[in-house]
């Protein structure tokens, strides 16, 4: 029986969100599915990840088999969240995430349009977790 692993990680440093941003690359996004809970100070999102970590070659018909998981980010201590060029994208539902940084008590996602979320933090703490099992798909995410 084949038992598909999920993901679940924990951030608490900037060098661990440098494996956040590999894990996440090119994971859409919903922008109705990103939530900011000011009183809790945490942001949410659920998203459909690629997944990087099972990029290998089937060695039955030597081709590459691909596969995407929705999973769940949610990031902790989050005092403000500003939304940078979401004008820019008013009639695209969907997100591509590009890479997460962090900087001076900040942590960005950026995406393709020129668009990024920005979370001013007290601290690093974020989670990421696959909520299903990964799926197949022919599709791959290709880098120029």
């Amino acid at each position: 029986m084949n038992v598909q692993k999920k993901i679940k990680l924990t951030a608490l440093t900037c060098e661990d969100l440098k494996i956040f941003s590999y894990l996440c690359q090119d994971g859409i996004f919903s922008k109705d599915e990103l939530m900011f809970d000011k009183k809790e100070g945490f942001f949410l999102a659920t998203f459909s990840r690629y997944c990087w970590e099972k990029n290998k070659k089937n060695t039955l018909k030597d081709s590459k088999i691909n596969y995407r998981v929705i999973s769940g980010m949610q990031i902790k201590n989050v005092k403000k969240v500003d939304y940078i060029n979401f004008d820019n994208v008013l009639d695209i539902n969907f997100l591509n995430l590009l890479s997460i940084s962090y900087k001076s008590k900040k942590i960005t996602l950026h995406f393709s349009s020129s668009v990024e979320i920005i979370l001013i933090i007290d601290k690093v703490f974020g989670v990421i977790e696959d909520i299903d099992i990964p799926w197949p798909t022919k599709f791959k995410p290709s880098h120029k």
